[in-house]
Protein backbone atom coordinates (compact mmCIF):
# COMPACT_ATOMS: atom_id res chain seq x y z
CA UNK A 1 0.00 0.00 0.00
CA UNK A 2 1.45 3.74 -0.77
CA UNK A 3 2.07 6.02 1.80
CA UNK A 4 -1.14 7.81 0.41
CA UNK A 5 -3.45 5.41 0.91
CA UNK A 6 -1.48 4.24 4.43
CA UNK A 7 -5.56 4.75 5.97
CA UNK A 8 -7.14 2.40 3.42
CA UNK A 9 -10.33 1.46 2.81
CA UNK A 10 -10.98 4.37 0.71
CA UNK A 11 -14.24 4.70 -0.96
CA UNK A 12 -16.31 1.35 -0.52
CA UNK A 13 -19.35 -0.08 0.16
CA UNK A 14 -20.06 -2.89 2.47
CA UNK A 15 -23.14 -4.82 3.60
CA UNK A 16 -22.90 -7.68 6.38
CA UNK A 17 -25.89 -9.56 7.78
CA UNK A 18 -25.36 -11.60 11.10
CA UNK A 19 -27.87 -14.03 12.24
CA UNK A 20 -27.60 -17.09 14.96
CA UNK A 21 -29.53 -19.57 15.44
CA UNK A 22 -30.89 -20.01 19.28
CA UNK A 23 -32.76 -23.15 19.36
CA UNK A 24 -36.30 -22.30 18.90
CA UNK A 25 -35.19 -18.49 17.92
CA UNK A 26 -32.97 -16.61 15.96
CA UNK A 27 -30.71 -13.60 16.57
CA UNK A 28 -30.05 -11.02 13.68
CA UNK A 29 -29.51 -8.01 12.48
CA UNK A 30 -27.84 -6.05 9.18
CA UNK A 31 -25.99 -3.08 8.26
CA UNK A 32 -24.27 -1.50 5.58
CA UNK A 33 -21.66 1.53 5.75
CA UNK A 34 -19.88 3.43 3.44
CA UNK A 35 -16.11 4.58 3.90
CA UNK A 36 -15.57 8.54 2.71
CA UNK A 37 -12.07 9.91 2.73
CA UNK A 38 -12.37 13.23 1.54
CA UNK A 39 -15.68 13.81 4.32
CA UNK A 40 -15.79 14.89 7.83
CA UNK A 41 -14.32 12.45 9.80
CA UNK A 42 -15.89 10.48 12.70
CA UNK A 43 -18.85 7.65 12.75
CA UNK A 44 -21.95 9.61 10.82
CA UNK A 45 -25.93 8.22 10.66
CA UNK A 46 -27.37 8.44 7.35
CA UNK A 47 -30.36 6.86 8.09
CA UNK A 48 -32.74 6.03 11.18
CA UNK A 49 -31.75 3.31 13.50
CA UNK A 50 -34.16 2.69 16.79
CA UNK A 51 -32.77 3.87 19.47
CA UNK A 52 -32.25 0.56 21.21
CA UNK A 53 -29.66 -0.11 18.86
CA UNK A 54 -27.35 3.14 18.45
CA UNK A 55 -24.87 2.42 21.06
CA UNK A 56 -24.43 -1.31 20.52
CA UNK A 57 -23.87 -0.30 16.60
CA UNK A 58 -21.28 2.67 17.62
CA UNK A 59 -19.41 0.53 20.07
CA UNK A 60 -19.12 -2.25 17.32
CA UNK A 61 -18.16 0.02 14.52
CA UNK A 62 -15.45 1.62 16.71
CA UNK A 63 -14.22 -1.18 18.12
CA UNK A 64 -13.37 -2.81 14.94
CA UNK A 65 -12.36 0.15 13.41
CA UNK A 66 -9.62 0.32 16.06
CA UNK A 67 -8.45 -3.11 15.30
CA UNK A 68 -8.70 -3.05 11.49
CA UNK A 69 -7.81 0.51 10.03
CA UNK A 70 -6.68 2.51 13.89
CA UNK A 71 -5.99 6.28 11.97
CA UNK A 72 -8.88 6.05 9.51
CA UNK A 73 -11.67 7.28 11.60
CA UNK A 74 -8.69 10.85 12.60
CA UNK A 75 -9.23 11.99 9.00
CA UNK A 76 -11.93 10.54 6.99
CA UNK A 77 -15.45 9.37 7.94
CA UNK A 78 -17.65 6.43 7.53
CA UNK A 79 -21.56 6.48 7.02
CA UNK A 80 -24.12 4.25 8.79
CA UNK A 81 -26.33 4.17 5.30
CA UNK A 82 -28.91 1.14 5.97
CA UNK A 83 -29.80 -0.43 9.11
CA UNK A 84 -31.03 -4.16 8.69
CA UNK A 85 -34.23 -4.65 11.44
CA UNK A 86 -36.15 -8.46 12.15
CA UNK A 87 -38.80 -6.95 14.43
CA UNK A 88 -38.47 -10.47 16.18
CA UNK A 89 -35.41 -11.54 15.68
CA UNK A 90 -33.02 -7.89 16.38
CA UNK A 91 -31.19 -7.31 19.17
CA UNK A 92 -28.50 -4.78 20.43
CA UNK A 93 -26.11 -7.35 20.97
CA UNK A 94 -26.97 -8.74 17.34
CA UNK A 95 -26.07 -5.30 16.02
CA UNK A 96 -22.79 -4.85 17.67
CA UNK A 97 -21.81 -8.40 16.12
CA UNK A 98 -22.90 -7.04 12.70
CA UNK A 99 -20.82 -3.72 13.08
CA UNK A 100 -17.80 -5.83 14.12
CA UNK A 101 -18.63 -8.18 11.02
CA UNK A 102 -18.51 -5.47 8.06
CA UNK A 103 -15.61 -3.95 9.53
CA UNK A 104 -13.70 -7.25 9.51
CA UNK A 105 -14.95 -7.98 6.05
CA UNK A 106 -13.99 -4.90 4.52
CA UNK A 107 -10.43 -5.41 5.94
CA UNK A 108 -10.88 -8.70 4.41
CA UNK A 109 -11.82 -8.13 1.24
CA UNK A 110 -8.34 -5.58 0.99
CA UNK A 111 -6.20 -8.38 2.62
CA UNK A 112 -7.61 -10.33 -0.30
CA UNK A 113 -7.05 -8.11 -3.03
CA UNK A 114 -2.95 -7.91 -1.71
CA UNK A 115 -3.43 -4.36 -0.39
CA UNK A 116 -3.22 -5.40 3.24
CA UNK A 117 -3.25 -2.41 5.84
CA UNK A 118 -0.07 -1.43 6.71
CA UNK A 119 -0.38 -0.67 10.90
CA UNK A 120 2.81 1.32 10.74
Amino acid sequence: MTAQHGRVPLQTEHLAWFSQHLGGRFRTAGLRIQFHDNQQAGIHWQVACPEEYQAAILQGLHEGMNDAFPHYLASSGVWITEVLVDDVSSSPDAFYRAALLVIAQARALLELSGRAYNLA
